[in-house]
């Protein structure tokens, strides 16, 4: 059995809906997340299709933003949170730990991406479209390859 299932969505949804209060807690979970990220993305090819749709509903359903009056309270309700997280100084520790979840998602998310043929098929052609026009590329420095590279694959999942 692979890590994936080993995930405690639980510890999320704690964080999310605000029942975490301590900084050492939110440190431990940040790690926590950032450390499964790595796992899936991975193993990601050795999950089972179970596994896999086990997580891809846990990300989609992570993102779906909450309708009408309870979103409207769980609003309000994250604002007394972030107030509390602010004057117990806790802040630095949630928000890393909310980054580390968001990061989570968006490797789950990524490698869906990246089992799709058609993704595969413009991130192909994106790379030899650059190789063939290599010496149209503006010269950038290593720190912003990565932020460039990206930007070309937007644009070329855009036209698609």
């Amino acid at each position: 059995m692979s890590s994936a299932v080993l995930i405690d969505f639980d510890q999320i949804y704690q964080v999310r809906d605000n029942k975490v209060s301590s900084a050492a807690k939110f440190d431990d979970l940040a790690l926590y997340f950032q450390r499964e990220s790595r796992e899936i993305k991975t193993d990601w090819n050795n999950f089972s299709a179970e596994q896999r749709d086990y997580l891809i509903n846990f990300a989609y359903s992570f993102i779906e933003p909450t309708q009408g009056v309870k979103g409207f309270l769980d609003i309000l309700k994250s604002k007394i949170y972030l107030l509390f997280l602010n004057l117990s100084s806790q802040r630095e520790s949630y928000n890393a730990c909310i980054d580390a979840i968001d990061f989570l998602v968006d490797t789950i998310l990524d490698c869906v991406e990246q089992d799709d043929p058609g993704y595969q098929a413009v991130l192909s052609d994106t790379l030899e479209e650059l190789r063939l026009n290599y010496e149209r590329i503006p010269e950038i420095k290593p720190e912003d390859s990565s932020a460039w590279l990206r930007n070309i694959f937007d644009e070329a999942i855009a036209e698609v």
